[in-house]
């Protein structure tokens, strides 16, 4: 296990958030109905625990982006990592053009993304002498600094099935932050990718056309392990994130069945 000690009991604690509040929500929430009766009449005595399942992805989902920080603490140090930013931004309006139009071509399928040439194209726009300005407020998921090789990365984190509206979001908003961060910062480098955290066609590889028209896998995401492991800089980060998960579902195994099994009718 990478993970020191101190780590794990604060992963465990977020886990643990997650379940309490969860059990305490299902005890008295009503039971839906999951819109398709064919389903339900095959699942009828189960369809209450499965809808509260599915809840309870996105509850953890909004717990992952904590544990993504911790890992990323851990392994960068505190002071090269920076989570929910909220910066007003100031950029030249030619150059939040550059990107609203590299936005609208592949959402209008005119082109595919190529992420190594959309921020070159950024970071030549940035250099030219523009003098009209313009200012946003945005807010960037994780921002992680690696000092030695001066090299930025800006992440923006999901789930594997974002809707059509929150990726082209986050593609503007990671577009937005190498303009930003390059004119501010001046790295050596800069990389602003969409941070995939699970896989939900695992183990074949991950595809999501939404996902895929405005991100390019060559570059552009970084998806399930390869994720993780970039956060905690071993190639054992996902594997032991993993276990971690395991060890509190056996130890917590009779806890979790009593609160589930009260929701089959």
């Amino acid at each position: 296990m990478i993970f020191s000690e101190k780590l794990q009991s604060e992963i465990y604690l977020l886990i643990e958030q997650v379940i309490s509040e969860y059990l305490n929500k299902a005890k008295d929430a009503p039971i839906a109905n999951s819109g398709n009766p064919f389903i339900l009449a095959l699942l009828k005595d189960f369809e209450p625990l499965i809808h509260r399942i599915h809840g309870l992805k996105g509850s953890m989902g909004n717990k992952m982006e904590k544990v993504a920080e911790l890992i990323a603490i851990d392994a960068w140090g505190r002071e090269n990592v920076r989570r929910k930013v909220k910066e007003n931004v100031e950029l030249p309006i030619k150059v939040f053009q550059l990107i609203d139009s590299i936005i609208n071509n592949l959402s209008n399928a005119k082109t595919l993304s190529d992420y190594y040439k959309e921020k070159q194209e950024i970071i030549r726009a940035c250099d030219k002498n523009f003098k009209k300005t313009q200012q946003h407020l945005y807010e960037f998921d994780l921002l992680l600094t690696d000092n030695e090789k001066r090299h930025l990365y800006i992440l923006e984190m999901k789930g594997p099935d974002p809707n059509t509206t929150e990726v082209s979001g986050a593609k503007k908003r990671l577009l937005v932050s190498i303009a930003w961060n390059y004119i501010k910062n001046h790295p050596s480098d800069i990389d602003a990718k969409l941070a995939i955290y699970y896989n939900n066609k695992f183990p074949r590889v991950y595809k999501n056309p939404k996902v895929h028209y405005y991100f390019n896998p060559d570059g552009g995401i970084i998806v399930q392990d390869t994720f993780w492991n970039f956060l905690g800089k071993d190639e054992n980060t996902f594997s032991d994130l993993m276990k971690l998960f395991e060890d509190y579902g056996k130890e917590n195994k009779k806890r979790i069945w009593d609160g589930f099994s009260k929701l089959i009718i």
